[in-house]
């Protein structure tokens, strides 16, 4: 019998370390097992995947970007961030990167395609989901950002945002089992199936922004999709115990 879902007002780390529910990114990792890929992984450094984690913040949680980042740069009052082992606590971002993502945020606040700003602004942002399906499975969701008006927005930052190469990495990275996900949770928790939309942000200059919808044939092979991993996973699951 299926439970009531619950929400929760929690840091990442308290969603990320639990364990009795299952998220998306463990179903898209399920997805991407065996995929060749064409190069070698590229080393992770700050100017790559850590300027979206600071992007997510800075757009997302601001009070949590002042607490995790400080920026090098004098013209922002070091009070604002603190001193002393606090602030060495922080990740530094130089006055570049401080640039950038500043820029990428007001693209996405100005961006016509989009009322982003309006969601941004009354939307819940970073709001846990649990619940507990028909079958006795916990899942667990976590999306940027929804709204009353039915809507899941999900910031993404890419080297090209623009549409045939960014649906070439939301295929490659599984964005759309992370989507259905999302819709199966806002659904659960509301009532109602929510438009899920891809914000795509690259930082060449000038910041690039796309609205990315998925049509409603790709939101039902996505659904497919993912019912198959949850059915993959749960087999998985019950095999090692």
């Amino acid at each position: 019998m299926a439970l009531s879902p619950c929400t929760k007002r929690e840091p990442l780390a308290d969603y990320l370390a639990n364990r009795e529910y299952v998220s998306s990114s463990q179903l898209r990792r399920l997805a991407r097992l065996g995929r060749r890929e064409s190069a070698a992984p590229a080393a992770v450094d700050f100017d790559g995947s850590r300027m979206g984690e600071a992007l997510h913040a800075l757009v997302l949680e601001p009070e949590a970007f002042a607490s995790r980042y400080r920026v090098l740069d004098g013209s922002v009052p070091a009070k604002r961030y603190g001193s002393g082992i606090q602030a060495m606590q922080r990740t530094w971002l130089d006055a570049w990167q401080w640039t950038a993502l500043n820029r990428a945020r007001a693209a996405i606040l100005a961006c016509p395609q989009a009322p982003l700003a309006r969601w941004l602004s009354h939307g819940q942002k970073e709001l846990s989901i649990y619940w507990t399906d028909e079958s006795g499975r916990k899942w667990k969701a976590r999306p940027d950002c929804f709204t009353d008006e039915g809507v899941v927005m999900e910031l993404k930052t890419t080297t090209d945002c623009r549409p045939e190469a960014f649906a070439r990495t939301r295929e490659r990275l599984a964005y759309d089992v992370q989507a259905a996900h999302y819709v199966e949770a806002v659904f659960r928790l509301t009532g109602r199936r929510p438009l899920v939309v891809y914000v795509a942000v690259d930082f060449a200059s000038p910041c690039g922004v796309w609205v990315h919808e998925l049509s409603e044939a790709q939101v039902r092979h996505a659904a497919a999709r993912l019912e198959k991993l949850k059915a993959t996973f749960s087999c998985a699951t019950l095999a090692r115990t």
